[in-house]
């Protein structure tokens, strides 16, 4: 039986709501503040290209269904060995993460540089560490935690009928066109999806404080 492929270089273009385009804007103008507000803070961060240590060892990269959209359209028309290698490391990551084994993102490449950091989820947007992590976990500023809180606040709220969770698990999730079409079409229920929500532990916006 045939895999499943997550993404194929010529594979359809994704249809979107109309206001897909506009949120993705917001989505940037969201990033850009948090940048902005902590730039005090991460201006002491001693990270470097090729550390890779949040990538590796944080062992959770989340992200939101609005999120995973943009990395799936970043990502479309990809060469067809690099998406292969792409759909091999995210179903390890993803059962990785079923198991709670930490696992390297599934889109560091092989000197330890990030594949899709103009459209970084978030969740990798906010860390960075103000001493050598070795292993050990970043170390950041309270002030920039408690920024980072409220601006996964307003991305939840900007993505209301999304969910948020491991960012393999919402790639998944967003490779289903019945979930796909559903999500972005105007009669969205999570229901029909309930099963593979629960699973993957995903966490759903609607209701969020």
């Amino acid at each position: 039986m045939a895999k499943e492929r997550l993404w194929d270089s010529h594979s359809k273009r994704i249809s979107y709501k109309l206001n897909y385009r506009e949120k993705k804007k917001q989505v940037f103008k969201l990033y850009d503040k948090y940048e902005r507000l902590v730039e005090p803070y991460k201006s002491q961060a001693v990270c470097e290209k090729g550390c890779a240590s949040c990538c590796i060892d944080v062992g959770s990269v989340g992200a939101t269904t609005l999120e995973g959209l943009i990395i799936t359209e970043y990502i479309q028309g990809w060469d067809r060995q690099t998406l292969k290698e792409i759909n091999r490391n995210l179903r390890e990551n993803r059962n990785d993460k079923l198991n709670q084994v930490f696992a390297r993102c599934a889109f560091l490449d092989h000197e330890q540089s990030c594949r899709i950091y103009a459209v970084r989820p978030f969740s990798c947007r906010r860390l960075y560490s103000v001493m050598q992590c070795d292993g050990q976990g970043a170390v950041v500023h309270r002030q920039a935690v408690m920024l980072g809180q409220k601006i996964e606040k307003e991305l939840q709220k900007l993505d209301p009928d999304g969910c948020s969770g491991h960012l393999s698990c919402i790639l998944h999730l967003l490779e289903k066109n019945g979930f796909r079409q559903s999500y972005l079409g105007e009669n969205w229920s999570t229901e029909e999806f309930r099963e593979i929500i629960e699973r993957y532990e995903l966490v759903l916006h609607k209701g969020a404080p």
